[in-house]
């Protein structure tokens, strides 16, 4: 009321027509006023509702990734190692939870010199690094994964990412060190198809495409510490292994444990 009072003047009497110029207090709020209020107090209760969805169900919630990446480092401090690219390699964290912890693709890569290829037929560099928990041996998971086998519950989830491993050519297999620890590296190449321009028909307005064979080459990294197991795969063009080979195996080499 003494707010009410203010605005009317200080405390100034009402007399005569003024009377006509107040609210009726049995008066009804206009339509608009009650849909403004029934909305405030429909987005205040889906508010409420998504938070209390978001609090009692983690996978709603903004996630996580799975590191970060400094200066050309990804840390991983869920599963404890760092791991340094170079500048000519991109690097990309995941969401978590994901076996796949981050991915790594060559930027500055070459064409194939293959009749008719071009930079969108050429396979891109990538190396990439996956890690996960498990009580298997590192003997069981090599098995599990060039094999099948039950034993390993993620082998589908590893597979979908290590695609160098189905249907390869198997061109040998032995022991490394990474920080200290010993792994086993497992050389491939995959044969796949790609469409290319017909360099025979580049003169013709309309132009003409072929199918052709190429080759993936790299290497698949298996290691394990403690309950962690370690999955590195890396492949590139055939004809680009060898110079591109230098460079993965400078990067694998700056692996280190954090814990």
């Amino acid at each position: 009321m003494f707010s009410a009072l203010q605005s009317m003047g200080g405390g100034e009497k009402v007399f005569g027509d003024d009377l006509g110029k107040l609210k009726p207090w049995d008066e009804k709020e206009p339509e608009t006023s009650k849909k403004e209020v029934a909305m405030r107090r429909l987005t205040i209760g889906l508010t409420l509702i998504a938070f209390i969805l978001t609090a009692a169900n983690p996978c709603l919630a903004k996630k996580k990734k799975t590191g970060e990446v400094k200066k050309s480092v990804y840390t991983d401090a869920k599963l404890g190692f760092q791991i340094t690219g170079l500048s000519n390699w991109k690097m990309k964290t995941q969401k978590d939870p994901s076996c796949l912890r981050v991915s790594m693709t060559q930027k500055n890569r070459k064409v194939s010199r293959t009749p008719g290829a071009t930079s969108q037929t050429t396979a891109i560099p990538i190396i990439l690094v996956l890690a996960d928990t498990t009580s298997l041996s590192l003997a069981e998971v090599e098995t599990c994964l060039f094999y099948k086998c039950e034993k390993l519950k993620s082998r589908d989830d590893y597979m979908i990412q290590l695609d160098l491993i189905p249907n390869s050519e198997y061109l040998g297999a032995g022991d490394v060190m990474i920080d200290s620890l010993p792994a086993r590296m497992y050389t491939l190449q995959q044969k796949y198809k790609k469409t290319v321009e017909d360099p025979r028909e580049r003169s013709s307005p309309m132009g003409s495409t072929v199918i052709i064979e190429e080759f993936l080459a790299g290497h698949v990294i298996l290691f394990k510490k403690e309950n962690n197991i370690y999955m590195v795969q890396f492949s590139c063009e055939r004809e680009f292994f060898a110079p591109t080979n230098e460079e993965f195996q400078r990067i694998i080499q700056s692996w280190k444990f954090t814990k």
